[in-house]
C-alpha cells in the first residue's frame, strides 16, 4: 500500500515534469521577439549587424524547431526556453552598447571626413599643375568631372553626418569617396611625372 502510494506520487511528478517540458515556452519566445524589436528600434541592427542578424536567425530557427517538436510524441522545450532567454539577454546587452559604438563610428566618420576634404584640396591643387597639352587637357577635364561628382557626394555625406541618423552609412560613403580621390591623385601624379612636371 505504501509502495503503491509512493509510485502514484512518482507517476504524478513524472507527468507534471513531462507536461512542463512539453509546453511551448510562449512567454520566453515573446520576450525574445520583443527584445529584438526593441534592439532594432535603437539601431542595434545598424551598429552590430552581424550579432543582430545571428540573434534574429537563432529565433527563426527556434520557431521552426518548435513546429518539428510539436509533431513528436515526447516533446521537450527546455532548451528552447533557455535559448529564448539567452536571446533576450544578448539583445538587451547589444542595445545597451549601441550608444558607445555609435560614438566610436561618429568619431571615425569625423576623422575620415576631414581626411577626405584634405585629399580633395590636394587633388584640386594637382589639377592646376597637370599637363595642359592637347591630350592632357581632355584627361584633366575628365578628372575634374570625376572630382565634381565626388565633391557632391561629400556634401551629401556631410548632410547625412549632420543628421546623425546612421554613421555607419556615412563611413561607407566616405570610404568610397576617399578611394576615388586617392585614385585621381595617383593618376594626376603619374601624368605629371610623365610630362616632367614637378609636384
Amino acid at each position: 500500500m505504501k509502495n503503491r502510494f509512493f509510485l502514484a506520487i512518482a507517476t504524478i511528478a513524472a507527468v507534471a515534469l513531462m507536461t512542463s517540458c512539453a509546453k511551448v515556452p510562449q512567454e520566453a519566445l515573446d520576450a525574445a521577439s520583443a527584445a529584438l524589436d526593441s534592439a532594432k528600434t535603437v539601431q542595434t541592427d545598424v551598429y552590430f549587424p552581424a550579432e543582430f542578424a545571428a540573434l534574429n536567425d537563432s529565433l527563426t530557427v527556434m520557431l521552426q524547431n518548435i513546429e518539428t517538436q510539436k509533431s513528436k510524441s515526447a516533446k521537450d522545450f527546455k532548451v528552447v526556453k533557455a535559448n529564448a532567454e539567452a536571446i533576450t539577454l544578448k539583445a538587451g546587452e547589444l542595445a545597451g552598447n549601441v550608444e558607445v559604438k555609435k560614438a566610436e563610428v561618429k568619431a571615425e566618420a569625423e576623422t575620415m571626413m576631414a581626411n577626405a576634404k584634405t585629399l580633395l584640396d590636394e587633388a584640386k591643387a594637382l589639377i592646376l599643375k597637370a599637363p595642359k597639352g592637347k591630350e592632357g587637357k581632355a584627361v584633366v577635364e575628365e578628372i575634374k568631372n570625376e572630382l565634381t561628382v565626388i565633391e557632391t557626394s561629400l556634401t551629401d555625406t556631410q548632410a547625412l553626418y549632420d543628421g546623425g541618423t546612421n554613421y555607419v552609412q556615412v563611413v561607407d560613403k566616405l570610404k568610397a569617396a576617399t578611394d576615388g580621390i586617392n585614385g585621381i591623385i595617383a593618376e594626376l601624379k603619374e601624368a605629371m611625372a610623365k610630362a616632367g612636371i614637378k609636384i
